[in-house]
């Protein structure tokens, strides 16, 4: 170990947790690990946890820093935990040094090149998500959203939609239907035509390129610089994407959203609508109408009838993706984001859109920031109690503390 230092870290559960696989992390400062920052840079040191289990045994887990400190020296370090519950508890942090010939976490989650500008996630060679931001679509997309099943749980496009209507929906994406009464939803204008829309036009949200590109033990970390780009080819806004995608057990996974929204002009507007900002087109056998699925949200209420336009901390659309199997897909809205918790536009045919617009417009100033955090859960089964603690989890994250340094 580097210098032979342990940490040895307070973990105190600020919520519900989720019965396994629990996310964990810590900011620590690299003076007390004595480490440099070039040495996790350039991948030469990395971190394991090592924790007593209840029945006697001790086991050593992955743990995944950034890949540079913070202005303070700090460093964010993540992990999956393997207890059941996220109890009070205390576990070590035993970092590992490439040059003294000790073994690092691999970095089993991988980001890798695909064909006609599309990159995917993969996790032991198993694929998880991919990211399509080729200039032929109007906006990207993610897509496979592979659920534990080994099928995407979205899917491109409505199923009965023959005239090309809905090509926009497009698995997951985001999206907003009114910037500064240009459309950044739906790619044909002729659907207003008639009525009072303000709409003036359809825009495009261009990937202009990667801002990082992260493999690691834990997590896959995808950053990117977008631009919401007007029909008259005037740039409104810029947008810092963050992706994180984080493999659990049993072929389940989480994927988070960070979105950063910065005003290229003297003031931007998003308009009130429920079209917008992340949404999701489910697979055709997971429609709660025409299909085997159900829509629920995290007050308790089913299917469109019940969730759509309704605000609720998180949906959750679930559903057959085989004969035997149901899989789902959770989108959980963080309590620091706008207008929390906001509302849901959700249809039985398959359709899902977390809307912070819903009930109120939103401008922001040159020189201002907006930004929303979003947590997707993929799933198995269709168990409300399991995605209700991954919420909790993400809302309220438990409190790790360094409580102290064992010098070897």
């Amino acid at each position: 170990m580097v210098e032979g230092r342990t940490l040895s870290l307070d973990v105190a559960a600020a919520g519900a947790a989720p019965t396994e696989d629990a996310l964990l992390s810590a900011t620590v400062d690299l003076e007390l690990l004595g480490v440099e920052p070039a040495q996790i840079e350039q991948r030469q040191v990395g971190f394991w946890m090592r924790e007593s289990l209840q029945d006697g045994r001790t086991v050593r887990v992955p743990a995944q820093a950034e890949s540079s400190p913070d202005s303070q020296g700090r460093i964010r370090l993540t992990w999956l935990t393997p207890r059941s519950t996220v109890a009070p508890r205390r576990v070590n942090l035993e970092p590992a040094d490439r040059a003294h010939g000790e073994a690092l976490p691999f970095p089993a989650v991988q980001i890798l090149p695909d064909a006609n500008d599309c990159i995917c996630v993969s996790h032991d060679n198993r694929n998880l998500l991919g990211y399509c931001y080729s200039g032929q679509y109007p906006k990207p997309f993610f897509y496979p959203v592979n659920g534990p099943g080994g099928r995407s749980v979205t899917r491109l496009g409505h199923p009965r939609d023959f005239d090309g209507g809905h090509d926009h929906h497009r698995s997951l994406w985001i999206e907003h239907e009114n910037v500064n009464d240009v459309c950044f939803e739906t790619e044909h204008l002729h659907f207003f035509a008639g009525t009072d829309s303000p709409l003036v036009g359809i825009g495009r949200i261009a990937h202009d390129r990667f801002l990082r590109q992260e493999d690691g033990p834990v997590y896959a970390r995808l950053e990117m610089a977008l631009a919401w780009v007007s029909h008259e080819e005037e740039v409104l806004l810029s947008e810092v994407r963050s992706v994180r995608v984080f493999p659990l057990a049993g072929g389940e996974q989480l994927i988070d959203f960070e979105l950063t929204f910065k005003p290229q002009v003297e003031q931007v507007t998003f308009g009130q609508s429920t079209f917008g900002i992340l949404a999701a087109r489910v697979a055709h056998s997971m429609e709660s109408g025409r299909g085997g699925g159900r829509i629920l949200n995290a007050r308790g209420a089913l299917n469109e009838e019940g969730v759509h336009r309704q605000r609720a901390e998180w949906c959750d659309y679930s559903g057959p993706i085989r004969p035997v199997e149901t899989n789902g897909i959770a989108i959980l809205g963080h309590p620091d984001n706008l207008h929390a918790p906001h509302a849901w536009h959700v249809r039985d045919d398959g359709w899902m859109c977390a809307a912070p617009f819903a009930r109120h417009a939103k401008s922001i100033n040159s020189g201002e920031t907006l930004s929303f955090r979003f947590r997707v859960f993929v799933h198995d089964g269709d168990e409300a109690a399991r995605i209700a603690a991954r919420y909790a989890e993400f809302a309220q994250p438990a409190t790790v503390s360094v409580s102290e340094v064992e010098q070897g």
